[in-house]
């Protein structure tokens, strides 16, 4: 197995929405229906209309869909009161400090999607690490074409996730509740 990655409004533009569509219906994520209800039904309309690009990661050999990320690029708020003195100089070259609140602000990625494809046999699908490796080269090469350095995400408040970004370097530094899905979500971030 050798994983591509496809920008799907490339994909649209080569093959159509309906037949995008067809292949997003073998995406499967059981343990997050978010996951799989994006990549269905709102992938699509969320990159025509540019809100975030999702990119697939499909097997080069097979053409099935291994996993995929959406990135967008967000305004976000970070309270210094938690940080180390290390994080706040990393911070300080990608953001603006409110003195009056000693909250940074930045022009950041938003890491927005990010699963893998569980339709497939166990032995076929990609590894976390490996997709967030493939998520993380995109990043690096839009970071070159446009400038930023921060990255975060909003992680479901689960043991076994929030250990697996905590592997990927990203740093934990805050939480915030979501009462539309009536969940506590971990906010991670990490530097390039």
């Amino acid at each position: 197995m050798t994983p591509i990655v496809f920008n799907i409004l490339d994909l649209i533009d080569i093959g159509g929405s309906d037949v995008i569509e067809h292949k997003l219906a073998t995406f499967s994520s059981p343990k997050n229906p978010e996951i799989e209800n994006f990549i269905k039904y709102r992938a699509i309309s969320f990159a025509i209309g540019k809100l975030s690009i999702t990119y697939l990661v499909n097997d080069d050999q097979t053409g099935n869909i291994l996993g995929y990320f959406s990135i967008t690029h967000k305004s976000i708020i970070i309270n210094g009161d938690n940080l180390s003195s290390t994080t706040k100089k990393k911070l300080a070259r990608y953001s603006r400090m409110d003195a009056s609140t000693g909250n940074y602000m930045a022009s950041s990625f938003l890491l927005a999607q990010f699963g893998k494809n569980y339709a497939l046999e166990k032995t076929d699908r990609i590894d976390g690490s490996d997709l967030m490796r493939l998520a993380t080269d995109v990043l690096i090469n839009i970071q070159r074409q446009i400038g930023g350095g921060i990255v975060y995400l909003d992680c479901e408040d689960n043991e076994a996730l929030i250990s697996f970004y905590k592997k990927q370097n990203f740093k934990e530094f805050d939480d915030r509740f979501s009462s539309k899905d009536n969940q506590k979500y971990i906010q991670f971030m990490r530097f390039f």
